[in-house]
């Protein structure tokens, strides 16, 4: 399998490992009080839950709504930085911050690519799962309201290099319910969240990758 084979699923899974739930509903128009209260639970979220665990289901979606791949795995995470998203179906991958380093394994590959976080994270949705900056800094936020018990805001990346449009997170009384990234050439990665855990006891060694022998690094 070539580098560049590799560089496209390493693509493909940070595009997929950042998305949620299509938002099917109009924004309703809301008084500024509720905005901030909903905004407030935004920032309840960003930087209070320092850690959290949870299944997801992800679709990703063709830029005429068809459905072009569904999977699923587990997420958890510690902030700030670190977090293990496992893909299980259909194919298994790990995606892993250890805080300095962004990991992909590709166990039907046998191969790693890893490369610096930093380089990674600025100006993506990543931003907003690992909690390493202001929120504000990295995006324009505009609160939509509520549907079906999820708040709903919309993310606009303020870098014009960035490789996606805007960013939706949905939020219920759990915590992190549903995302949806939309990207330049209009696809869509949805994912939707459940069995969420917030502020649980993880070890840190959860996040320290072991190259398995045999396994072929690339970007070390």
């Amino acid at each position: 399998m070539t580098e560049r084979t590799a560089s496209s699923r390493w693509q493909s899974a940070v595009s997929c490992a950042l998305t949620t739930l299509a938002l099917v509903f109009s924004a309703a128009l809301f008084s500024p009080a509720i905005a901030n209260t909903e905004r407030a639970q935004l920032d309840s979220f960003i930087n209070e839950t320092r850690s959290f665990s949870a299944d997801f289901e992800q679709t990703l979606y063709d830029a005429d709504s068809t459905p072009l791949q569904v999977s699923s795995g587990t997420i958890q995470l510690k902030r700030p930085g670190r977090f293990v998203w496992q893909y299980e179906q259909p194919n298994r991958q790990r995606l892993l911050s250890d805080g300095d380093k962004l990991w992909l394994f590709d166990e039907e590959l046998e191969q790693v690519t890893v490369s610096a976080l930093e380089d990674r994270v600025s100006g993506t949705p990543l931003v907003v799962l690992m909690g390493t900056r202001p929120l504000d800094e990295e995006f324009v936020v505009n609160v939509l309201g509520a549907s079906d018990g999820i708040n709903w805001f919309e993310l606009i990346p303020k870098a014009e290099t960035a490789d996606f449009q805007s960013l939706y997170v949905g939020l219920d009384d759990a915590g992190l319910a549903a995302m949806e990234l939309r990207d330049n050439f209009g696809q869509a990665t949805q994912i939707v969240f459940s069995n969420l855990t917030a502020d649980i006891a993880i070890d840190d060694d959860v996040f320290v990758f072991v190259v398995p022998d045999g396994v072929d690094v690339i970007g070390q």
